[in-house]
């Protein structure tokens, strides 16, 4: 990525991590890939809402100007309240926007088992009813429910969308689009249901989800997740296949390569200057409202 020689010719890439899209395992291939150049931004404590699903505070120029300080050889930064549209391109003009959706009624059953705690039909309907689970993924990116205004946005302002369910691709894609010489796409899928036992896991196991397949509850999800189905739809339609369609390579062989240098992946680690910095100076920085 090349970008404002003031800032030693670099662009900087933004994240836009919506959750149960695959992000996390996406945020582990960019440490793990560049270190100490990748910053996991985050609001500071003053500013964060006593709702932990409230998504509606974001990053500001002024956050991502204390993270400078931290990290002086910065390339991206990724985040749950990172958003466009806001006033972080005041700091960083060059700013490249990129993010990941996911089939609307599959991230939200992700989400609900990963957060519920308890997975009853009644725990079903509570959940149902609270309005910001309701396409969730376009309140993310726009803090509402248009559609119109989500798909502008991915158009104009979001430079790169990957897609869940074509996650492999998306990765090698997503490569090209950074143009990071350092950048590595061979990973180990992290945060999956599979591997966790927290105590609501063994809930869920213990509860018969059966009713989620019943037509009334899949006519219920389609309907709360109607306005992101339409996001959801354009991304895949339009802007998913034109990405398709501009990748240099056969895309085909490469996925089929990765795979299996995943496949055959022994050592995937970030690397310990970039865990340092992130846990004994950033993470310190935000508690003491340096950073």
């Amino acid at each position: 990525m090349t970008g404002d020689p003031a800032r030693g010719g670099r662009a900087l890439y933004a994240f836009v991590h919506i959750d149960k899209t695959g992000g996390r395992t996406v945020r582990a291939v960019l440490r793990n890939s560049l270190g100490t150049g990748h910053c996991e931004i985050r609001t500071p404590y003053a500013r964060r809402p006593a709702d932990p699903n409230d998504r509606s505070v974001y990053v500001t120029a002024a956050d991502l100007r204390r993270v400078r300080r931290i990290y002086r050889g910065l390339r991206g930064i990724a985040g749950h309240n990172v958003k466009p549209g806001f006033d972080l391109q005041a700091e960083a003009p060059e700013l490249r926007y990129f993010t990941f959706l996911r089939d609307p009624v599959s991230r939200w059953l992700s989400h609900y088992k990963n957060k519920a705690g308890s997975y009853g039909r009644e725990d079903f309907e509570r959940w149902a009813g609270a309005e910001w689970t309701h396409d969730f993924q376009t309140r993310t990116l726009t803090g509402g429910t248009d559609a119109a205004r989500a798909i502008e946005l991915l158009e104009r302002q979001i430079g790169f969308v990957g897609l869940t369910e074509a996650f492999d691709e998306s990765l090698l894609m997503l490569g090209q689009w950074l143009g990071l010489a350092d950048y590595r796409p061979e990973y180990r899928a992290v945060n999956q249901l599979t591997g966790k036992s927290r105590r609501r896991d063994e809930t869920r196991t213990r509860t018969d989800l059966g009713y989620l397949d019943e037509p009334a509850v899949q006519a219920r999800l389609a309907e709360i997740n109607g306005v992101d189905q339409q996001v959801y739809d354009w991304a895949v339609r339009e802007r998913f296949e034109r990405q398709r369609a501009a990748y240099r390579g056969d895309l085909a062989a490469d996925v089929a390569e990765l795979r299996r240098r995943c496949a055959a992946l022994t050592e995937w680690d970030e690397p310990r200057s970039s865990r340092l910095l992130r846990n004994w100076v950033y993470k310190p920085a935000l508690l003491l409202r340096l950073a």
